[in-house]
C-alpha cells in the first residue's frame, strides 16, 4: 500500500505539472483540429469504394484507429522528457536522496505519460460523438461499441507508447535527438512490417496500432456483402471517394483477441523493468567524467597559503580601444560553425564524406532521387541546436545581454547552418552543375536556405531541438521519400517548389527573429 500511495503522488505531480505547459496545450489543439478534420470529411476510413455506416462502431473504430496513428507517433515526443527535466531542475537529486526506488520513480513517469497520452485520446472521443449526430446516418449511441475501440486498441498502445518514452529516457544514448530519430523510423517501418508479412497477419490482434485487427474484419464485412472488394484500406485524406455504404456492427472482441491486445500492457510493465537497469537514479557517478587539465589539477590539490592582512590596492580600469570594440561578423560566424560541429566524431565525416562521394559519382537523376534525400538527413542533429543553444546551455542571460545579440548572432547562426547544408551536399551541387541541371540546383538552393530557416525558427520559439526534429522528419519522410509534391523541398521526384519555399524561408527567419527580440525583452 505505501508503495502505490507514492506511486500515486509521484504521478499525479508529474501529470499536474505536464498539462500546465504549452506544449500539451498545443497537443491538445491538434486532437481538436484532427476531430474537425474528421467531422467536415476531409480525413476518413475508407475500404476502396466502400465505407461503414456513421453508427457507433464505425464512428469509434475510425476515430481510435487515428488516436492510434497520430497520438501513438507524436505523443511520444510531448511525454518524453519528464526525466530529463527532473534532472536539468534539480528535482532528480532531491528525490535521490530518499528511499524511493528505480522501479517506483519509472513507474510512476509511466503512468503520467500514460495519463497525459489518454487525456488526449478523450478528446478525439469526445469528438467522434459529435462527428456520429454530425452526419445523421445512425445516431442511436451503443456505448460498449463505441467505447470499445479505444479500451481494447487505443488504452494498450498507449501504455507501450509511454513506457517506450520511460526507456528512451532512462537509456544514455537514447534520450536526447538521436532517440528522437530511432522512434520516428521505428514507428513508421513497425506498421509495415506487420501488414505486409504473411505470417504476422495471422494474427492481426498483435498489431500495436490495431489497423491490422480492423481492416481484417472491416474487410470480412465488406466482402460478405460486396464480394468484389479488393482489400484496399486507406486511413487519410480521403484519397478514394466511397460510393457505398455497409453496416458494420463491431468486432466481436474473443478472449484471444483480449489477450493479444492486453499483452501489450504487460510488455508495457517489462520495458518498464528493463529501463530500470539503466536508470542512474540520477547519481552524478555514472556520468562520463570529464578532463581534467592536469596543472590546473596539481594547483587545485596544492596546500592552500596562509593569507595575510594587506591592503586592498585601488583597482584602475584600462578602457577599451577602438580597435578592441571592433566586432566582427566573421570571428562570430566561425565561432558558431565551431558550435554547429562540435562533438561530432570522426565517423560522422567519415559518413559525410561517402554521401559527397555517391552524389559525385552518380547521375543527377539518381542525386536528386535517393542520395540528396540521405545526406539531408545526416547532419538532422547539428542543424537542431541551431536557436536554441543558449536555453539548452543555461547560457541565455550573458547571451541576450552581450551587445545587439539579434543583429549579430542570429544571423550568424543562421548562416553556419547554411554553410553547414551547403558543405554536405557539395558533391550533388557539382554533379547538378556537371549535367546542366538549372532546376535541380534551384531546387537544391531553396532546400538549403529553408532548412537552416526552420531551425532557427523552431529552436527559437521551443527552446530545445525536438520540435525540429519532428517537424523536420516528417516533411523530408512525406516529400522527398513519398513523393507528396507539395513538401518535395529538395526537388527529389520534379522540380521542386523554389516559389514557395524560397518565400516560406524568408517568414521563418523573421518570424525566429520575432521570437528572440520577444525573450531579450523578457
Amino acid at each position: 500500500m505505501k508503495s502505490a500511495h507514492i506511486i500515486y503522488h509521484l504521478a499525479r505531480a508529474d501529470f499536474l505539472e505536464r498539462v500546465r505547459r504549452y506544449s500539451f496545450l498545443v497537443m491538445l489543439g491538434l486532437a481538436v483540429f484532427l476531430g474537425y478534420q474528421t467531422a467536415i470529411g476531409n480525413m476518413a476510413l475508407e475500404l476502396g469504394l466502400y465505407r461503414g455506416e456513421f453508427n457507433s462502431a464505425w464512428v469509434g473504430a475510425m476515430m481510435s484507429l487515428i488516436a492510434t496513428f497520430f497520438i501513438g507517433w507524436f505523443g511520444f515526443y510531448l511525454v518524453k522528457g519528464s526525466v530529463a527535466r527532473d534532472r536539468e531542475t534539480g528535482v532528480g537529486q532531491i528525490m535521490a536522496t530518499t528511499p524511493l526506488t528505480r522501479p517506483l520513480y519509472l513507474i510512476g513517469k509511466w503512468l503520467s505519460n500514460f495519463a497525459v497520452l489518454m487525456s488526449m485520446v478523450a478528446v478525439l472521443a469526445l469528438g467522434a460523438v459529435v462527428i456520429q449526430f454530425m452526419q445523421g446516418e445512425n445516431t442511436q449511441i451503443h456505448v460498449f461499441a463505441f467505447i470499445s475501440p479505444f479500451i481494447f486498441i487505443v488504452m494498450p498502445l498507449m501504455a507501450l507508447v509511454a513506457a517506450t518514452a520511460v526507456l528512451f529516457e532512462s537509456v544514455p544514448f537514447l534520450q536526447g535527438g538521436f532517440g528522437n530519430i530511432v522512434y520516428f523510423f521505428v514507428f513508421i517501418t513497425f506498421i509495415p512490417l506487420f501488414l505486409e508479412n504473411p505470417s504476422l497477419q495471422q494474427y492481426p490482434a498483435l498489431e500495436p496500432t490495431g489497423l491490422g485487427l480492423l481492416a481484417s474484419d472491416m474487410g470480412k464485412a465488406v466482402t460478405a456483402i460486396y464480394p468484389e472488394y479488393d482489400g484496399d484500406f486507406t486511413l487519410g485524406g480521403g484519397f478514394v471517394n466511397a460510393t457505398r455504404v455497409f453496416a458494420w456492427e463491431g468486432i466481436q472482441w474473443t478472449p484471444d483477441i483480449l489477450f493479444a491486445r492486453f499483452s501489450l500492457v504487460a510488455i508495457s510493465i517489462l520495458l518498464i523493468f528493463f529501463a530500470a537497469l539503466f536508470f542512474d537514479r540520477f547519481d552524478p557517478s555514472h556520468s562520463k567524467p570529464r578532463r581534467i587539465n592536469a596543472r590546473r589539477a596539481a594547483s587545485d590539490s596544492a596546500p592552500a597559503l596562509a593569507s595575510t592582512a594587506q591592503a586592498i590596492p585601488t583597482l584602475h580600469l584600462t578602457p577599451l580601444n577602438q580597435a578592441a570594440n571592433r566586432f566582427s561578423f566573421f570571428n562570430v560566424l566561425i565561432t558558431e560553425l565551431k558550435l554547429l560541429l562540435k562533438g561530432q566524431r570522426w565517423w560522422w565525416y567519415v559518413v559525410m564524406g561517402g554521401i559527397i562521394i555517391a552524389c559525385l559519382v552518380n547521375t543527377s537523376a539518381t542525386v536528386r532521387e535517393f542520395a540528396l534525400p540521405i545526406a539531408w538527413v545526416w547532419p538532422i542533429l547539428v542543424w537542431s541546436a541551431i536557436g536554441n543553444r543558449e536555453i539548452h546551455n543555461n547560457v541565455q542571460q550573458l547571451t541576450f545581454s552581450s551587445a545587439a545579440p539579434l543583429l549579430r548572432q542570429l544571423p550568424a547562426q543562421w548562416l553556419a547552418g547554411f554553410i553547414v547544408t551547403l558543405l554536405v551536399s557539395i558533391g550533388a551541387i557539382i554533379r547538378l552543375t556537371i549535367d546542366g541541371d538549372s532546376a535541380g540546383l534551384l531546387a537544391l538552393l531553396s532546400g538549403a536556405i529553408f532548412i537552416p530557416s526552420l531551425a532557427l525558427a523552431s529552436g527559437v520559439w521551443s527552446g530545445t531541438s525536438k520540435l525540429f526534429e519532428i517537424i523536420y522528419l516528417l516533411i523530408w519522410y512525406l516529400g522527398p521519400l513519398n513523393k507528396l509534391m507539395a513538401l518535395d523541398y529538395i526537388g527529389s521526384h520534379g522540380n521542386g517548389r523554389p516559389e514557395f519555399f524560397i518565400p516560406f524561408s524568408l517568414g521563418l527567419i523573421i518570424f525566429a527573429f520575432i521570437g528572440r527580440r520577444r525573450q531579450i525583452q523578457t
